[in-house]
């Protein structure tokens, strides 16, 4: 795919914050930093812990199937951890961290009883696929997993790392189908979510066909290029802030801690203060 300088780019995780509040997607697709160019992002332990378990997995199934040991997936997330250890994850205390470390450590659990993943192969995608939606308009987000099942139908599986179930109404796994659809030139996809904070095994999603979704998915996309390029980013309560953008536009006013830099997305990873109305569970990584 060629550069396209005029590109607007959405993926689930931007979408899902534009229907939330237009203020909200300005400040995590949008601004940068006036010092460093850099865009900015919020953190806090829940988030923390899902970014964690999927980069765990995805080092995970990287490996050949001989290395693929109960041992190896202890040292990855030993590893992955000490990026969120501390302040870094927005952990309050040393006993908080450790309530979220033992969470993570049944996920892994939970994932390792799975025999599937000792040895099974994924389809080779790029890290961030692109699908070209309409004129300056590119669809992309990051699979957790994707694999052809013995039925020959291609099998996305998505790792879910919070207590809540998706909404039912959810774009996450019909953009994903959407980018296999072009990728391999088929409608042979089923869906996956499994939910490693339960005991359950993965759930199968009835997704909607293809034509339907990138239908869904354009229109979308089109009203999130045209609130870029008329600067209409109020908060949807026409007051100031509201609870979906407020804590993103405190950090943007300053008022929070800056704690890593991400270069791999060029980031500047900032926590607030612990609020009572805080997230409790990860949300959508923002990809």
């Amino acid at each position: 795919m060629a550069f396209n300088p005029n590109a607007v780019f959405v993926s689930p995780s931007s979408l899902g914050d534009l229907d939330k509040c237009p203020q909200l997607y300005y400040y995590r697709s949008v601004y940068k930093s006036p010092k460093t160019g850099l865009k900015i992002q919020l953190t806090n332990p829940a988030l923390a812990l899902g970014s964690t378990i999927h980069d765990v997995i995805e080092r995970f199934l990287s490996l050949e199937p001989s290395a693929r040991t109960e041992e190896e997936l202890s040292r990855l997330l030993d590893f992955v951890w000490e990026n969120i250890t501390g302040e870094k994850g927005g952990f309050a205390d040393k006993a908080e961290e450790e309530t979220y470390l033992t969470r993570a450590r049944e996920m892994l659990r939970r994932f390792w009883a799975n025999d599937h993943f000792h040895t099974c192969l994924g389809v080779k995608i790029p890290a961030f696929p692109k699908v070209d939606l309409g004129p300056d308009l590119i669809l992309t987000g990051k699979l957790d997993w994707i694999e052809m099942g013995e039925d020959k139908y291609y099998h996305i599986i998505d790792f879910k790392t919070g207590k809540n179930k998706e909404k039912e109404d959810s774009l996450q796994l019909p953009i994903y189908a959407i980018m296999v659809s072009q990728l391999f030139k088929t409608d042979k996809i089923r869906g996956k979510y499994w939910y490693l904070d339960s005991e359950g095994e993965m759930e199968d999603i009835t997704l909607p066909d293809v034509a339907s979704a990138l239908e869904t998915v354009t229109r979308k996309a089109e009203t999130a290029k045209m609130v870029r390029r008329t600067n209409s980013y109020r908060c949807q309560s026409g007051e100031e802030s509201c609870w979906a953008c407020r804590d993103m536009l405190a950090v943007a006013r300053g008022e929070g801690r800056l704690v890593s830099v991400d270069m791999s997305r060029k980031q500047e990873i900032y926590i607030l203060p612990a609020k009572k109305d805080q997230f409790e569970y990860a949300q959508d990584l923002p990809f």
